[in-house]
């Protein structure tokens, strides 16, 4: 039979209370789980009125997403033709989104001057994240993508679009949608 000394039964709680001591510690000072990334779609961004809207708002369409900014030549050249495109195609369910990497006030002065018919969202980091999440680490502009009504990026174009080239990334897109 063994006999437990007093010594032994010290020990044994000291033991005890370091363990537990150590694992309360990592408990307590362990750092935070990061919180799972955001889908490029669910990031909010804001319009020049400051309302906030994200890509999936317009789920069920399809998304012409164009990133851009006011000292961009070629996407100033470009605006235009989308501008045409959303009147044209805007019953049959495009929908042109112009994601700025730039200033409020360049992006209002801009989309005052020429009148532009289709909602701007503003943001630096949160565009260039989306960006990236489309295929263009790099931040180059302008930079266009075409989801379909899941939301899914079907096609995207690096470089200044003509107008025959969005129409052939859009079509197919429209027809998908407008067939049963």
């Amino acid at each position: 039979m063994a006999i437990i000394t007093r010594n032994t039964v010290l020990a044994a709680a000291a033991l005890a209370a370091l363990a537990g001591g150590y694992f309360l510690s990592r408990l307590l000072l362990a750092p935070p789980t990061p919180a799972p990334p955001v889908a490029p779609a669910e990031l909010a961004l804001p319009d020049l009125e400051g309302e906030t809207h994200r890509i999936a708002d317009w789920r069920g369409k399809v998304v012409l997403v164009n990133f851009w900014a006011t000292w961009c030549g070629p996407c100033r050249e470009e605006i235009p033709m989308l501008m045409a495109l959303q009147k044209r195609f805007a019953s049959r369910g495009l929908q042109v989104l112009g994601l700025a990497v730039d200033s409020k006030e360049n992006v209002l002065a801009f989309r005052d001057k020429l009148g532009i018919n289709y909602p701007l969202l503003i943001g630096g980091d949160g565009v260039l994240k989306i960006m990236a999440h489309y295929g263009n680490s790099m931040g180059s502009l302008p930079y266009t993508v075409i989801l379909g009504p899941d939301g899914e990026a079907s096609r995207r174009h690096l470089g200044a679009l003509t107008r025959k080239q969005a129409e052939n990334l859009i079509k197919p897109q429209l027809l998908r949608l407008s067939s049963p």
